[in-house]
């Protein structure tokens, strides 16, 4: 038995189905190539013949020596055609796989007449939703649409007929069958990726001009929506993304000084799009409006002093007129995801490949490969944390454990030498500080504030969308790739 894949697989069990009650079946196969599936099929049910037709000879030629060496005989004719101009009789089924949809658009136009009453089974590669409508515009019903994947790759096979086809709508042709509210387990995984693919294109177009964007955003975010509602996923507030980010990064972990969770916005609006960044900023918010935010979830908190007033006469008071006219919430994770498990700190360890990472409250340590000098370490860091560092001690000192506090961490030193650390990594640290660290014997590198705490933010991005996803929330987390300072 010549054996399928996943692929033509669902080709042929179409075909078996619309042949299963004929007593002399005929299916062509239009592009047959290898002629694999033909051969399946003409094993598979002894009364059938079939047409297999290609543009390409030399493929044909393949396709024949395949068909003489399982002695189909006379039940399979070749035919080197274009289209449906090979068919010089009328079949039961037409098979169109492993074609865009506008050539198989241009087949069945040009080859109308010589369809009959076949069935058609469609495989096309790319533009579904295109196929879908030029296919009732042509007078043609989809029946049946059989999801699967194979090598990696998704493929939708439809079962067409001649018919008056339904008024397709825009829902209704993105969603082909599933627009009737049952979904396959095939279909949930299909759009499952043609949502991420989605909001690929978002995140892409983030960096257009901010009408540009919202518009391209817009048409993506009816798609996702009419996804979400498909898969069966489920509605999120503000107060479920507030939860989860506690869950990453336990509020009760936040200094008593601190100001994080809910800062801003209506606890119950909904939610489908959530933008992590490291500070509040007007790049920030422009981001978040052109994909659609409706929370924005930074590190640094907003109000960390006692507000009035809230004016646009200042810049904090501007930032918060602006969330609240585009119905934005903001949600800060400080002191709390500095000392969470996996969060800030861990991050900058993790980039700095530090093993048997200890420590509690904001402050790690982690031992270093063998020979590690602080030379080698400052490299690692520009590399790893995409800046310029600048480095306390000689450069050929051996580096055995190293300590971190990221940002403004610097006076934390002395507790990372108690802990064993021959180094400290921080975003900033004063002067005097320094040279305490140093006389102390002890070096420091000072990569910055923003560099050793912004890759934490992807790391939030991520653990909120698994958590979203873990819940079937119909969020999509994205992770701002701006930088205040132009860097």
């Amino acid at each position: 038995m010549v054996q399928l894949d996943e692929r033509l697989g669902a080709i042929a069990q179409l075909v078996l189905e619309v042949i299963s009650d004929k007593n002399a079946p005929c299916v062509a196969d239009v592009g047959c190539d290898h002629g694999q599936l033909t051969a399946h099929l003409l094993q598979r049910c002894e009364r059938l013949s079939m047409i297999a037709g290609d543009i390409s000879a030399p493929s044909l030629e393949k396709a024949k020596r395949l068909f003489a060496g399982k002695g189909f005989g006379d039940r399979v004719t070749t035919v080197v055609s274009d289209g449906l101009s090979g068919l010089n009789r009328p079949v039961d089924a037409i098979v169109m796989a492993g074609m865009g949809a506008q050539t198989i658009l241009k087949i069945i136009g040009e080859g109308r007449e010589k369809i009959g009453g076949a069935r058609l089974i469609i495989q096309a590669n790319v533009d579904l939703p295109m196929l879908r409508a030029q296919l009732a515009a042509q007078g043609f019903v989809i029946e049946k649409e059989v999801f699967v994947r194979a090598a990696g790759r998704r493929y939708v096979t439809m079962l067409v007929r001649t018919g008056e086809a339904d008024a397709m709508d825009a829902r209704r042709v993105l969603l082909g069958t599933a627009a009737d509210g049952v979904c396959t387990e095939g279909q949930r995984d299909y759009f499952a990726w043609q949502r991420s693919v989605r909001v690929r294109e978002m995140e892409k177009v983030a960096s257009l001009a901010p009408g540009k964007a919202f518009e391209r955003t817009k048409e993506n975010s009816r798609e996702l929506k009419w996804i979400a509602e498909a898969i069966g996923m489920n509605a999120c507030t503000v107060k479920d993304i507030e939860r989860l980010v506690g869950e990453i990064a336990p509020y009760e972990l936040a200094e008593q000084w601190d100001n994080v969770g809910l800062l801003l916005g209506r606890a119950g609006n909904p939610v489908t799009r959530v933008l992590t960044a490291l500070d509040l900023t007007d790049g920030v918010v422009q981001e978040a409006r052109a994909l659609g935010v409706q929370a924005i979830v930074t590190h640094h908190p907003i109000m960390m002093d006692a507000r009035r007033r809230m004016t646009d006469a200042d810049r904090e008071g501007r930032l918060m007129l602006s969330l609240a006219e585009s119905g934005i919430a903001h949600i800060a994770a400080h002191t709390n995801f500095d000392s969470a498990q996996g969060g800030v700190n861990d991050t900058l360890m993790a980039r700095m490949g530090a093993q048997n990472v200890r420590g509690e409250g904001c402050l790690r340590v982690g031992d270093l490969e063998a020979g590690m000098t602080l030379d080698r370490l400052c490299a690692l860091a520009e590399k790893k944390l995409h800046t310029v560092v600048r480095a306390y001690g000689a450069p050929d000192t051996a580096v055995t454990v190293l300590g971190c506090c990221s940002g403004a961490g610097g006076g934390f030193f002395e507790e990372a030498k108690a802990l064993g650390a021959d180094c400290f990594i921080t975003g900033e640290i004063k002067h005097h500080i320094a040279l305490e660290a140093m006389a102390q014997g002890m070096c420091v590198i000072e990569a910055g504030h923003f560099e050793t705490e912004n890759p934490a933010c992807e790391v939030m991005a991520n653990a909120l969308q698994n958590a979203c996803d873990e819940l079937k929330y119909n969020v999509t987390v994205f992770c701002s790739k701006g930088n205040p300072f132009g860097r």
